[in-house]
C-alpha cells in the first residue's frame, strides 16, 4: 500500500511543470492569499498566476527568489521602489494590463537577470528603467506591446550581458531601428533578437553591425523591401536568417560565412538574380515558398553556392516554369555525385513537364508528388508519366557545352550598398522629378494669372520673359505655355 502512494506522487510530481519545486512552508512569510510558495535546495518560487491581482503585492524584504511570477492577473502598473531588497533571477508579469512602468520600479532589486512583461497595455518604456545596478538581463521580452516607439539604441546601451531580445508586435516602425545607430562599440552578448510583426520597411546602414555574436535574427512579419549587401556581413555566428512575409523585390546578395538558413518566404519577389548565392559559404536551408510572382532565375543565381553544405532550395508555390534555370547547380551536383535531393518546385502550377524534370528526378524533393503542365492545361504526376518520357536522355549535362556561365570576378565586383542605394537614389530622382513639375506647373499658373488680366502689353512682356527663361525651363512647357498665351490673347482681341 505504501508502494502504491508513492508511485501515485511520483506520477503526480512528473506531470507538474514544477516537479522538481518541493511544496515550501512559507506560513512564516507574509504572502498574498492564493500565491503558492516552492522551493527545492537553495531555489524558491513565488507562484502568483491567475489569482486577479490588482497590484504587485509588498513581498518580505531580502528574500532570494529564483522566480517570481505575476503572470495573468489585472496589474495596471510597477510602481517605485515595488521591488525594493528583493533578490530575484526571473521576473514574469506577462499577460497583465500594464499601462506604466515607473523609471525607478527596479532601482533597488538584486540580480534580475530575466524580465517578461510581454502582452500587456503599455505604450512607451523608457530604457532608463533598466539603469539599476541590480538589473543585469539575460533575456528581455517586452512583445506584444502598443508601443510604436522604442528607443531600441539606448535599451541595448542600458543592457550590457543581454542575450535575448524580443520585441514582437510593438507597432515600431524605422524610427526605432535607426537608434541602433548609437551603438558605436562591440556587443557581444546578444545571440537572438526578435523583431517581427512591427512595421519596419529597410535594412539599410549596417545598424546590426555591432553584435558580433548574433546567431539569430526574426524580422519576419514586417514590411521591409530595401536591404543592403552586407546586412550580416560583420555577424560572424548568423545562424538563422527570418525575413519572411515581407515586401521584398529585389534578393540582396549576402555576405556571410556562417549563415545556415534563410527564409525568404512570401514575399514579392520576381526575379532571383546573378550570384545570389556566392557569398553564402555554410548555407544549408534557402526558403523561397510563395513568391507568387516568381517566374524567372538567373542560370548564374546560384553560381558558387556551397554544394557540401547546401541540404534544401525551396521553391514551392511560386511561378516556376521551366527546370533549365537550375542547370547549373544540377549539373554541378551531378559531377560531385551528390545523392541528396535538394530542389523542391512542388506547387508550381504552370511547371512544364519536359525530360529536365525526369533526367534530374533524384534531386528534386518529394518527386513522386511533383505534378506538372502538359497538353494545354491538363496536370499529370510525372512520375506516373513514364512512359511517354521513355525518349528522354540522361545525359544532360555530357551533351551540353559546358559553358563558363560562373565568374568568380563578377561575383566579387557585386555592389556593396545592395538594394538599398539604388532604391533610394531612384527615389531622389523622383523627388527632383516631382519638384520640377511642380515649378513648371507653378509657372504655368501664373502665366494663367496673367493671361486672365491680359492686354497686349502684357502679352509682349510675358514673350520676353519666357525668352529669357528658356534656358531654364523644359522647351515642351514654354510652347505649351505660348500657344496658350496667344489663344488667350486672339481671344481677347476677338471679344475686343
Amino acid at each position: 500500500m505504501f508502494v502504491f502512494f508513492l508511485s501515485i506522487v511520483h506520477l503526480t510530481l512528473s506531470q507538474d511543470p514544477t516537479a522538481s519545486l518541493i511544496f515550501s512552508d512559507c506560513k512564516h512569510l507574509i504572502l498574498p492569499p492564493l500565491c503558492q510558495c516552492y522551493h527545492s535546495g537553495d531555489q524558491s518560487q513565488l507562484r502568483c498566476h491567475n489569482i486577479q491581482l490588482e497590484s504587485i503585492p509588498k513581498l518580505p524584504n531580502n528574500m532570494r527568489w529564483n522566480a517570481l511570477d505575476f503572470s495573468v492577473n489585472h496589474i495596471k502598473s510597477i510602481d517605485s521602489y515595488v521591488f525594493s531588497d528583493i533578490y530575484v533571477e526571473k521576473l514574469n508579469l506577462k499577460l497583465n494590463h500594464l499601462q506604466t512602468v515607473d523609471t525607478t520600479a527596479f532601482n533597488q532589486i538584486k540580480n534580475v537577470k530575466q524580465l517578461y512583461i510581454d502582452h500587456n497595455t503599455l505604450k512607451e518604456f523608457d530604457p532608463k528603467t533598466l539603469t539599476s545596478p541590480g538589473v543585469s538581463l539575460e533575456i528581455f521580452d517586452i512583445s506584444h506591446n502598443p508601443l510604436e516607439y522604442l528607443d531600441l539604441g539606448e535599451t541595448f546601451l542600458q543592457l550590457t550581458v543581454l542575450q535575448e531580445f524580443y520585441a514582437v508586435s510593438c507597432q515600431l516602425n524605422n524610427t526605432s531601428l535607426f537608434t541602433l545607430s548609437k551603438l558605436t562599440q562591440r556587443h557581444d552578448y546578444v545571440k537572438i533578437i526578435d523583431l517581427s510583426y512591427n512595421n519596419l520597411t529597410s535594412l539599410c546602414n549596417n545598424l546590426f553591425n555591432n553584435f558580433y555574436n548574433l546567431i539569430e535574427i526574426r524580422l519576419n512579419n514586417n514590411n521591409i523591401h530595401l536591404i543592403d549587401h552586407s546586412f550580416i556581413r560583420s555577424l560572424e555566428y548568423i545562424r538563422n536568417l527570418n525575413l519572411a512575409f515581407n515586401s521584398i523585390e529585389y534578393v540582396p546578395n549576402l555576405y556571410s560565412s556562417s549563415l545556415e538558413n534563410l527564409n525568404l518566404s512570401s514575399n514579392n519577389i520576381q526575379y532571383l538574380n546573378d550570384y545570389f548565392g556566392s557569398h553564402l559559404r555554410s548555407i544549408r536551408i534557402i526558403d523561397f515558398d510563395s513568391n507568387k510572382y516568381l517566374s524567372s532565375v538567373s542560370p548564374r543565381s546560384l553560381c558558387f553556392i556551397n554544394i557540401l553544405t547546401l541540404k534544401k532550395l525551396s521553391f514551392r508555390f511560386t511561378n516556376i516554369v521551366l527546370l533549365n534555370a537550375f542547370s547549373e547547380l544540377l549539373c554541378r551536383l551531378v559531377d560531385n555525385n551528390n545523392r541528396e535531393s535538394i530542389l523542391d518546385l512542388n506547387h508550381n502550377t504552370n511547371l512544364k513537364c519536359d525530360c529536365m524534370l525526369v533526367q534530374f528526378e533524384k534531386y528534386l524533393i518529394n518527386y513522386f508528388d511533383l505534378s506538372c503542365i502538359q497538353q494545354g492545361q491538363d496536370r499529370y504526376f510525372i512520375s506516373k508519366r513514364t512512359n511517354e518520357f521513355s525518349y528522354c536522355t540522361r545525359d544532360f549535362c555530357q551533351n551540353r557545352k559546358r559553358e563558363n556561365l560562373c565568374d568568380w570576378t563578377n561575383a566579387e565586383q557585386l555592389m556593396l550598398e545592395g538594394t538599398c542605394q539604388g532604391k533610394l537614389n531612384e527615389k531622389e530622382n523622383s523627388t527632383k522629378n516631382e519638384t520640377t513639375f511642380i515649378n513648371i506647373t507653378t509657372i504655368t499658373l501664373n502665366v494663367s494669372d496673367i493671361i486672365i488680366q491680359n492686354s497686349t502689353v502684357l502679352y509682349n512682356q510675358t514673350l520676353k520673359s519666357f525668352a529669357l527663361s528658356i534656358k531654364t525651363v523644359d522647351y515642351i512647357c514654354f510652347f505649351v505655355s505660348l500657344s496658350l498665351l496667344y489663344i488667350r490673347h486672339s481671344i481677347g482681341i476677338f471679344i475686343k
